[in-house]
């Protein structure tokens, strides 16, 4: 096994871990093995300093008892959190399969199958904007795909209002996603599910143009592009993506939440339309 994937400890509480599958900045995550019921599981192991005191440590074990009842095909089952002598932790479902940064690097292009990725992804996120919970940080790595190519949406704030995620963690922005964020929270904003909207519409923008939005590489330049630039069509910069498939990803990325698509519900419905007639 390659070294980068080889996990520090062997074990935490009743899980074995197999591998290290990522980290990111609250944490690591590796594939644990659940000794008691053998099953594979996901297990998020948080980075010492990311709780800030106990209050924050509290807050984040109500969220998980609240998000423990979030069952849905297209969203990661979080199954627990543990804070004890050996650390504090997250189990979640394993999802076996790649992101969906691996996919818009390495997938053959198919328009009806991105578009059906797109359907999956909506579905998710309706599920979760309508248990009031905001993604925050919405993008290709925090999207994931089962072997069987089910979508599964992954790492979706532990703090459900933007409110309590400002009260909880006033380093949110360090969290964030340059690339993805919306215009409102540069704005600083209240960010609702409009915003979880236009990071879909970033990471929509790059299935279908097959580039970013905004190719700069100055965070300053970056966030002016988000309030002010408009990007290219994705059907100016892609020949293989149809005018109505820009038209949809434009909308999301309108600069005001109030001129984005209602509710990802809308914006499912506005995808299988298009199934249905123009592609």
């Amino acid at each position: 096994m390659d070294q980068q994937f080889i996990p520090d400890i062997p074990k935490i509480y009743q899980y074995k871990l197999e591998r290290v599958l990522g980290e990111g900045g609250t944490g690591k995550v590796y594939l644990g093995i659940d000794t008691k019921r053998g099953a594979a599981v996901a297990v998020k192991i948080f980075h010492e300093n990311f709780f800030r005191n106990r209050l924050h440590v509290r807050d984040l074990a109500k969220s998980v008892a609240k998000f423990k009842k979030f069952k849905h095909p297209r969203v990661v089952q979080i199954l627990d959190f543990l804070d004890g002598e050996e650390g504090r932790a997250m189990i979640m479902e394993y999802v076996d399969g790649p992101n969906l940064k691996w996919y818009i690097l390495n997938r053959p292009w198919n328009l009806q199958e991105r578009v059906a990725v797109c359907i999956q992804i909506c579905e998710g996120m309706q599920y979760l904007h309508d248990k009031g919970c905001i993604h925050h940080d919405f993008k290709p790595a925090n999207v994931l795909f089962t072997r069987t190519g089910q979508v599964k949406i992954a790492d979706f704030s532990l703090y459900g209002s933007s409110f309590l995620l400002e009260l909880v963690d006033r380093n949110v922005g360090e969290q964030i996603t340059p690339m993805f964020v919306a215009p409102e929270f540069i704005r600083k904003e209240k960010v609702t599910a409009a915003g979880d909207q236009y990071s879909m519409g970033i990471t929509f923008y790059m299935m279908f143009a097959e580039r970013v939005p905004f190719p700069v590489d100055n965070l300053n330049r970056l966030y002016q592009c988000h309030l002010n630039v408009t990007p290219d069509h994705p059907s100016l910069v892609n020949p293989k993506c149809p005018t109505a498939v820009g038209d949809i990803v434009m909308k999301m990325l309108q600069k005001r939440p109030e001129n984005r698509f209602l509710d990802c519900d809308e914006l499912r419905i506005a995808f299988t339309q298009l199934g249905r007639s123009r592609i």
